[in-house]
Order: structure tokens, then sequence, then C-alpha cells
């Protein structure tokens, strides 16, 4: 019986390289109070942009990439209040298989300055409180494989690994400020803040090859069973319990985090032009009987150029130092942290209009 426990490690390695698929997250390294006049009223901003990373990787026959992604913000500014909504779609291609995952991302943030402190108008300081929450989802994620399964000696082969309505969901609470350098178009951002993390699905399933025949995995609570499907209806059952496993799958793709983080950014502005540079650095723990702690590094540019009073062409790039971590939490697990630490580039470009 141990024996047959050996597919595990493949189980877990496949479900490890799911991890690098990717999705979209806030864009926190640019965190910043309202740039709205006091007393301007009130102010919508829309934008829409687009990658253009992965036209270059498809022109350059690059296959392992993040996937494109379009996203759409809207942003609202009355007084000390500010609110934003977002959602993005990213279309995935992994060699044999392609995915739909969607993201959105929700946040306000309240100025006490305004509200309260009449004495800070005319101040280079400002400070605001941010609540936002952000997920990910997908129908299904299915990875293809062909790797070799050790099943008491039999040749095995597995065929595809499945997770069914993968989910996350985060909550964040953020402290964040300003400061506007004396006779200049230079300010500086900053913040810190933490947050909860809960990943779930629906099923985890699979699909292995045993002696030519087809069978289908289902991860219980208890034990792993391997059924073979019509083509083979004589064939034995393979039982595994799962204290036998090396891995517990199903505690791998559903759980709880915590994390926090902190960055800055140096922001520039005149007529025409904004530009924006800024980092952050997080760090995740996950929760459960194989606890986990792992840290990202993001750094974020941003060039907003002005073509009309109300519209600007803007240009940004991401770099992520672990691509997974905080950006798709639900595909977090101990193997894709430990091996598939991918350092991932993203250029978006597209329009802001102000109202």
């Amino acid at each position: 019986m141990q024996r047959r426990a050996r597919l595990a490690p493949a189980v877990f390695s496949l479900l490890g390289s799911m991890a690098g698929l990717a999705g979209a997250a806030p864009l926190d390294a640019l965190l910043d109070v309202s740039d709205a006049p006091a007393g301007a009223g009130t102010r919508w901003s829309v934008e829409a942009v687009g990658d253009v990373t992965q036209p270059v990787f498809d022109l350059v026959g690059v296959d392992r990439q993040a996937g494109r992604t379009d996203s759409v913000r809207f942003g609202l500014v009355a007084g000390p209040w500010s609110f934003t909504l977002g959602g993005h779609q990213r279309a995935i291609h992994n060699k044999s298989d392609d995915y739909q995952v969607q993201s959105w991302h929700t946040a306000a943030q309240f100025e006490p300055g305004r509200a309260f402190g009449g004495a800070t108008v005319g101040s280079p300081w400002r400070w605001a409180l941010r609540l936002s929450a952000w997920g990910n989802r997908a129908d299904h994620l299915v990875q293809s494989s062909n790797a070799v399964l050790k099943v008491s000696g039999l040749k095995a082969r597995l065929v595809e690994m499945e997770l069914v309505q993968p989910r996350d969901l985060q909550l964040q609470f953020d402290l964040v400020g300003r400061y506007a350098m004396p006779v200049s178009r230079w300010t500086l951002s900053g913040f810190a803040g933490a947050g909860t993390s809960e990943v779930t699905r629906s099923v985890v399933s699979g699909k292995a090859t045993i002696s030519g025949c087809t069978y289908q995995l289902q991860f219980g609570d208890t034990r792993l069973n391997a059924l073979p499907l019509a083509d083979c209806p004589q064939a034995l059952i393979v039982s595994v319990p799962n204290k036998l496993l090396q891995v517990d799958v199903l505690q791998e793709t559903r759980y709880r985090s915590i994390y926090g983080h902190a960055g800055g950014a140096l922001h520039w502005q005149d007529a025409h032009w904004r530009l924006a540079l800024g980092g952050e650095l997080q760090q995740w723990q996950r929760n459960g009987l194989n606890e986990l702690r792992t840290r990202n590094a993001i750094l974020v540019a941003e060039a907003d150029r002005t073509l009309t009073p109300s519209v600007s062409a803007v240009l940004r790039g991401q770099y992520q130092h672990r691509q997974l971590l905080g950006e798709v939490p639900m595909l977090f697990n101990a193997r894709a942290t430990s091996s598939a630490s991918r350092h991932v580039g993203l250029v978006t470009v597209g329009l802001l209009a102000r109202f």
C-alpha cells in the first residue's frame, strides 16, 4: 500500500505547476491619497488598459508567460472619500491548455484631515485610511500531464489534474500617507497594511492511466481513490489512505492566510505628465497543519500623458519577484512556494478619463 502512495509527489508537482498561471492584483505599490483639489466636488475617473507584453511573447515564440490581461477600473472622489472598483480578465495559454481567470478589486479610502482637520489645509503632510477587498475566480483549471506514476510496479502516468471553481478572497486595511516636497513637483507616498486571505475550491480531481486503463482520481477526506472508467470495467480499484500520502492535496487547495505589506512611491507631475515609481514588499503566512511563510517584492512604474483636458494615455510596467504571490493566492501552495519562484514582468497601455 505504501508503494502505491508514491503517486502523490507527481500529483502535487502538477498542482504546483498550475501556480505558474498567474492572475491579477491591485496596484498597491502606487497607493497614494487623493490628488483631487479641496472643494473640487465629485470627480469620476475611468481607466481601461490592455497587456502589450503578451503580443511580444507570441511574436518571439515564448510559451511560458503570464497570459494576456485586459482590465477596467472606475474611481470616484467626493470630499474626503475616494472609491475604486476594478475588474481584470486574463486569457492564459499554457502549452496545450487554455484558461480564463477573472479578478476584481474594490476599495474605500477616507482622509480625516479633509473631513475634520481644517488646520491641515496647506500642510505638506496628508494621510488616509483605506479598506479594500479583492479576489480571483475561475470555473475550472485543468493541467494536462504525462508524468510517470509509481503504482506497485505497474506502468502508470498522470493524465490531468483539475480544480473546479477555485476562488480566493482578501480583505485588507492600510494606512496611506503623502509628503509634498516644498517648491517642487515631487511628492512621496507610503503605506503599510495587513490583510486576511481565504482560498476555496469545489472539487479536486484528476485522471491517470494504469496498465493501459484510464482511472478517475478522487481526493476524499480520508482516502485517495483511483476508479477505472468504462473502457476497463474489470480493472481493480486503487485506494490509498491519506495518511500515507506525502501531501494533503485537499489542504493545499483550501486554507486561510494572513499577510502584511509596506512600500512607497515617488511621484512627479507637471501640466501634461504624471510619473510614478513605487515598490512593495509583502510577507505571507499560510495557516494550517503545514504552515508556510514566504514574501514577494513588487516594482511598478507608471507614465501618464495628457491628451485632452479630460483624457490621458497611460503606460505602466510591473515586475514581481515571485509571480503567484499577491496576484492569485488560490494558486499558492507548498510546491509553488518552494520551487516556482518565477520573476515576471508585465507592460500595459491604455486610456484614463477624468470627469
